[in-house]
């Protein structure tokens, strides 16, 4: 039976070896531990009760730890056939344990363009806005995308249309219903004031499931119509306790 185990073994040892030798085993391990995949949140944006667009955010977790963000705003608004006003904005950010290392932007407000890049740095988050001479500002700073359940914590947010830092306050209305793709569910409700006028609406788990604002007389709604994949809370992964 000790040589029937020890010829086992010997064999064993071979064949690890013309495995080690083909490069079996990295793309064994490869097939066994498979990449991280995206997740998406996807909103449809209402004016007064009206569909105009919609606003799709694409979470892409990258082999090195990193997370890539990608947030495409298309909104047009229409007086029967004739569109009265469009928007479009195309925001991508790199994050890295919480921290934001990079973002790029750009926008078209009906008309006026606006591009906007940031870059982490040793002294911080260098902004480059449009034309303008570039400044720094605290790395620790988020933008104004409000995916991150982080964000009610904040009281200052990078514009991340014009680069301008925005001051700002946060604080719990209380818990609410909100319309998801499977239904009513439950939900904490936010309100951020100060340079931003804004609703948000977070679930258990932090994930941002609705937001609202008024503009000119009129009520911007999202409603959270596609959720897919396990949407980050932040990127640090950080799940605040929306109940209390």
């Amino acid at each position: 039976m000790l040589n029937q185990i020890r010829d086992a073994l010997v064999a064993l040892v071979a064949l690890v070896a013309m495995a080690n030798a083909m490069n079996i085993l990295p793309a064994m391990h490869a097939l066994a531990d498979p990449a991280p995949q995206e997740s998406t949140l996807r909103f449809e944006v209402m004016l007064d009760g009206r569909p105009i667009g919609g606003h799709a955010l694409t979470f892409d977790p990258q082999p090195d730890g990193s997370l890539k963000v990608a947030i495409d705003i298309d909104l047009d608004i229409r007086l029967g056939p004739f569109t009265v006003f469009a928007y479009n904005h195309r925001n991508r950010t790199l994050w890295r344990a919480g921290k934001l290392l990079s973002l790029q932007s750009e926008t078209d407000d009906n008309g006026t363009e606006y591009r906007i890049r940031a870059t982490a740095g040793s002294q911080g988050l260098q902004i480059h806005a449009n034309d303008e001479a570039p400044f720094t500002i605290s790395a620790s700073t988020l933008p104004s995308t409000y995916w991150m359940a982080t964000t009610i914590q904040q009281n200052q947010l990078i514009n991340t249309q014009t680069g301008e830092l925005l001051e700002i306050s946060v604080r719990k209305v209380g818990r609410e219903q909100v319309t998801g793709p499977s239904g009513l569910f439950e939900a904490t409700h936010f309100r951020m004031e100060g340079d931003l006028e804004i609703d948000l609406w977070y679930d258990d788990t932090g994930v941002l499931v609705g937001l609202a604002f008024e503009t000119r007389g009129s009520q911007v709604t999202y409603r959270l119509v596609e959720r897919q994949g396990n949407v980050p809370a932040s990127s640090a992964d950080t799940v605040l306790n929306m109940r209390n």
